[in-house]
């Protein structure tokens, strides 16, 4: 369309008409923006894709900032991808958007003209404002570079200028897009200098130089701590296992796996006691394994928040500072986490899976943490506590208080607050292990994980069950519930729940008791009759 008298809008609408035609619906599909934002095969990713690049332009109009869009499947298989949205401030997008995003998405191209008319009356943004900006990055897996091209291609219908930062990790994502918002240096280079200076400054020289090994599931999270490990080498040696270059993305090896299997990767040599890490394929989630007599022992995310909240914790306490600290859990937390936090004094609070959820709550404290048991987590500064934190620091205090506020000022700069960084927590947990001399045993020994097994259970529609109570409760369909509690009431020391998944077509079942024997048993059964309930249901529809 040209010529004189052709207004702006109808020039982009055009556009739009043009290229969708390019990026019709699969039939059969339908997508759903859910807990990590679109999850699928590929090969059918793109239609999504390119009416995700429009949707991120409009929000990008709307926030009247840059706006980042991820492009991974996180801990799925190589032939899955996804894509998920990131807000100005490196959060996960918006509730209402998301749900936008789950109706454009599936909005097919001679309609979508339309409906993105009626997205932007509904927003109050014109489809022809101001030019936003659109960050976009993604994993290493093949599909990346096609899915990248579809969100640039929406995005450019909308004159929206698009960043492609090429490979890179979620967190590294969400830092940039966040830095980029507040003005400060926000390049990938800038991530790698400005948390290798972080380490540096609060883990100080050691007398040896510890070996860490990393399992990094064959994804991009070995790109990261490739570029990372020079920067270190006079402090700590990082030895990269599963790199990619022999074996498959997150194949018997990763965060996910090693969390739902309960032990160590395949390709990586240990020795006694060494310090190990596990990652997920998009870098956002870290466990700690170590071996003892043979024996593999795992600290997930709940371990994890219990460090990072015992060494903040002491440390606002001996810098005398009014400040709240918390600790946010999701109900995949073992029940002996929660409870040793309760003898330490140390609020918990409880909410639905999901980073969104837990972020959200965090801000409700001065000092949030919040962790996934899967490794998921960061620590939370809100602007009260800077503030608090760094007056004191300029303050003549005693050597004590002194010493405990200056570690306090170098760790909130350690942490990637815009969202859980496997990378950077590895660097955090090295750092207080060698601040508070904790041996990896120390550390376990604070308190005894309660037996547990999770099970996945496919089943023909994830959307049946309905949760509540922070997803510890079935709510629907009717009498799962009951049957569940009953099948509990048959062990000791025992909770058992059950939730669809965020990102596949099952549900997950998680069964906590006195003995492995007894939380094996117990999630086989509410497994099986999960199962059974909802085929039964199935067949009489």
């Amino acid at each position: 369309m040209s010529g004189e008298g052709v207004s702006p809008l109808e020039i982009t609408l055009e556009s739009i008409r043009a290229t969708a035609s390019s990026y019709n619906l699969v039939p059969g599909v339908k997508y759903a923006y859910g807990t990590a934002g679109f999850r699928c095969k590929a090969e059918i990713l793109a239609p999504a894709a390119y009416r995700m690049g429009l949707l991120s332009a409009l929000r990008a109009k709307s926030a009247k900032a840059a706006i980042g869009v991820m492009v991974t499947a996180s801990h799925n298989p190589p032939e899955d991808n996804g894509l998920k949205v990131v807000e100005p401030q490196g959060e996960m997008l918006l509730p209402r958007w998301e749900n936008y995003s789950t109706q454009l998405s599936n909005t097919d191209s001679a309609s979508l003209v339309e409906a993105l008319k009626d997205l932007s009356e509904e927003v109050d943004v014109s489809l022809t404002s101001a030019r936003g900006k659109i960050i976009v990055g993604r994993d290493t897996r093949d599909s990346g570079p096609l899915i990248s091209a579809a969100v640039a291609a929406g995005a450019h219908n909308l004159q929206c200028k698009v960043e492609d930062i090429g490979v890179c990790t979620t967190p590294q994502l969400h830092w940039i897009v966040k830095q980029t918002n507040i003005s400060k240096p926000n390049t990938i280079e800038d991530y790698y200098r400005t948390f290798s200076d972080s380490f540096i400054n609060l883990y100080g020289k050691s007398e040896s130089k510890p070996s860490i090994k990393v399992d990094c599931a064959n994804g991009v999270g070995a790109k990261s701590l490739r570029s990372l490990a020079p920067l270190l080498s006079d402090y700590i040696d990082l030895v990269i296992c599963n790199d990619g270059s022999n074996g498959k993305l997150n194949e018997n090896c990763g965060a996910d796996f090693v969390k739902l299997m309960q032990n160590a990767p395949q390709g990586v040599n240990y020795s006694e006691n060494e310090h190990c890490y596990t990652i997920d394929g998009d870098a956002d989630r870290s466990l700690f394994f170590f071996f003892q007599d043979h024996k593999f022992n795992m600290l997930d995310g709940d371990k994890i928040a219990t460090l990072f909240a015992g060494f903040l914790n002491t440390l606002i306490h001996e810098a005398e500072l009014d400040l709240s600290l918390g600790v946010v859990q999701t109900a995949y937390a073992n029940g002996s986490s929660t409870s040793y936090l309760h003898s330490k004094g140390i609020p918990v609070v409880c909410v639905p899976t999901g980073v969104k959820h837990l972020h959200k709550k965090a801000e409700d404290f001065d000092v949030g943490v919040y962790f996934e048991a899967n490794g998921h987590g960061t620590v939370l500064f809100s602007d009260t506590a800077m503030e608090v934190i760094n007056k004191r620091a300029v303050q003549e205090t005693r050597k004590i208080q002194q010493s405990a506020v200056t570690r306090l000022v170098a760790f909130t700069k350690l942490i990637n607050t815009a969202v859980g960084d496997a990378v950077t927590n590895i660097l955090a947990i090295e750092t207080i292990l060698k601040l508070c001399n904790l041996s990896p045993q120390t550390w376990n020994n604070m308190y005894t994980d309660l037996p547990y097994r999770q099970l996945k259970i496919n089943i023909r529609d994830r959307d049946i069950i309905k949760t509540r109570d922070a997803e510890r409760k079935i709510s629907s369909p009717e009498g799962m519930q009951e049957k569940i509690d009953v099948l509990v009431s048959d062990y000791s020391n025992a909770r058992c729940f059950v939730r669809p998944s965020g990102t596949e077509n099952c549900v997950r079942v998680h069964a906590e008791c006195a003995t492995q024997r007894e939380a094996d048993s117990l999630a086989m059964s509410v497994g099986s009759m999960v199962f059974d309930f909802t085929e039964a249901l199935h067949s009489r529809l």
